[in-house]
């Protein structure tokens, strides 16, 4: 089967960065800005890339930008907001400030396709909702949800039809998997 197949990439670029003090989607990482590198990450599977954030400096990388529908909700926003932009039944979600997600983990979560409303990594650090597939049919849980101020993604897969997928066995390999960048600090380990 072609993974690229009836999925969609949204990498997700929306967020303040205050514990950053800047924009970190431009942070080089590998001679190229973070964005970059997610969005290279993830479009060898996806029909269409689009980045969730509405900041003009995003232009340069050439995708369309999609604005939160619900403005200062937070992700859950984000997540509404590519969901109605979609053409496709399920999307793949990554946050820009997981640099070392890697193709394996993209495969495997693919690999876990099926009647499903969500498929979201977990491990023995927790689970990841900013790393995983979402199919379209949830946009109007999520809408209830906004609109009675919940905004809190866990909430939101707990409502849900969420295949949680062990993924212990990849961080093993590759432990900064699930590595976020929010200060300098984190970057300094990149």
């Amino acid at each position: 089967m072609d993974n690229k197949s009836g999925i969609s990439g949204y990498v997700f670029a929306g967020g303040k960065s205050s514990r950053m003090g800047f924009n970190k989607a431009f942070l080089p990482i590998h001679n190229k800005p973070l964005l970059q590198h997610m969005i290279e990450l993830v479009d060898p599977f996806c029909e269409q890339v689009a980045i969730s954030g509405q900041d003009s400096a995003y232009e340069v990388f050439n995708l369309e930008l999609v604005p939160d529908v619900y403005p200062d909700c937070g992700p859950i926003s984000g997540l509404f907001s590519v969901l109605q932009h979609s053409s496709t039944d399920w999307n793949l979600i990554v946050g820009v400030d997981v640099p070392f997600l890697d193709a394996e983990l993209i495969s495997y979560l693919i690999s876990f396709q099926n009647q499903y409303d969500c498929i979201i990594p977990v491990h023995h650090s927790g689970i990841e909702p900013l790393v995983g597939l979402y199919h379209r049919r949830i946009r109007p849980v999520i809408a209830t949800q906004i609109n009675q101020r919940i905004f809190k993604l866990t909430k939101l897969l707990n409502e849900i039809n969420t295949l949680y997928v062990d993924c212990n066995h990849l961080v093993e390999k590759n432990p900064k998997l699930f590595c976020n960048i929010n200060r300098m600090e984190d970057y300094s380990d990149v």
